[in-house]
């Protein structure tokens, strides 16, 4: 049952590491029409957003198998730790400057402005804006289909069209990443929390409030995935499920760990001693 487990758990992480291939394929396609040849280094994290986020928490997601399953605690000496720590440090810079992406890229699309134009068929070889992330060239046969709202769009900075409906459906799906990013890393944020936690043996009910903080992430990250599953696509879903699992696992690996059980025996053992010397037991 055990091997079972690991088998899945490792199935998962091999699953979002191939996500990182998938947005990578995904973003620059779009980072074509996004910003052509104006494109600089310093706007990777505007273009490659989810690309750059997913292969940071891909690698924050061994780091942690690494420090709460694979090593035990008694082997990682003062320098691995000072180094599994700093390569954390480096991840958390990535993750929170892909946050700020994602907020770059919602405020990218309040830039976008009313049309005179009524016909689709007058942008034919123009970058057309479907949803967040997908644009496609105008085509002749297919521009008389393509817009679904009544206003054709421009962006003020970008020669980029979309329509009032697509801009809607995708600034929602722009601010569910928003939601998203922030509510990950404040899940990271309280496991580290636990982990220094644990290791200090605290009081187990300050855990459970950590725990508790923790499952109001986990719910608005459930949320997202369901809002992905409904009105995203299947990518942005299927990688906000599989993250969701792999955190499971690793909430597993803490509360399995050596040091967790020799807290939680410490004090049962010190709740026995108590009410035994008063004669409660």
């Amino acid at each position: 049952m055990k091997n079972t487990h690991q088998v899945f758990k490792y199935l998962v992480y091999l699953a979002v590491l191939t996500n990182v291939f998938l947005f990578l394929q995904k973003e620059l396609k779009a980072a074509t029409h996004r910003f052509g040849a104006d494109f600089s280094i310093f706007q990777v994290f505007e273009a490659f957003t989810s690309t750059l986020d997913t292969a940071a928490w891909v690698i924050l997601l061994f780091l942690f198998e690494l420090e709460t399953y694979v090593i035990p605690r008694q082997k990682i000496t003062a320098f691995f730790q000072w180094l599994l720590t700093g390569l954390r440090g480096l991840c958390f810079v990535a993750i929170f400057s892909s946050f700020l992406g994602y907020v770059k890229g919602y405020n990218w699309l309040k830039y976008f402005e009313e049309t005179p134009i009524i016909e689709l068929c007058e942008l034919v070889g123009q970058s057309w804006m479907q949803e967040l992330d997908k644009y496609e060239m105008v085509e002749q046969g297919a521009c008389k289909t393509l817009a679904k709202g009544n206003q054709i769009l421009k962006h003020s900075q970008k020669v980029v069209y979309t329509d009032d409906h697509y801009l809607t459906e995708a600034k929602w799906l722009a601010g569910i990443n928003v939601l998203n990013s922030l509510s990950w890393i404040l899940v990271v944020i309280l496991l580290e929390i636990d982990v220094w936690l644990i290791r200090q043996s605290t009081l187990k009910r300050t855990l459970k409030f950590n725990q508790y903080l923790k499952n109001i992430c986990y719910f608005s990250l459930l949320f997202c995935a369901i809002y992905w599953g409904v009105y995203g696509d299947f990518l942005e879903f299927w990688d906000a499920f599989l993250w969701i699992i792999a955190f499971v696992f690793i909430e597993l690996n803490i509360r399995s760990s050596d040091i967790f059980a020799q807290v939680k025996s410490y004090y049962y053992s010190l709740y026995r001693t108590l009410f035994n010397n008063r004669g409660f037991l």
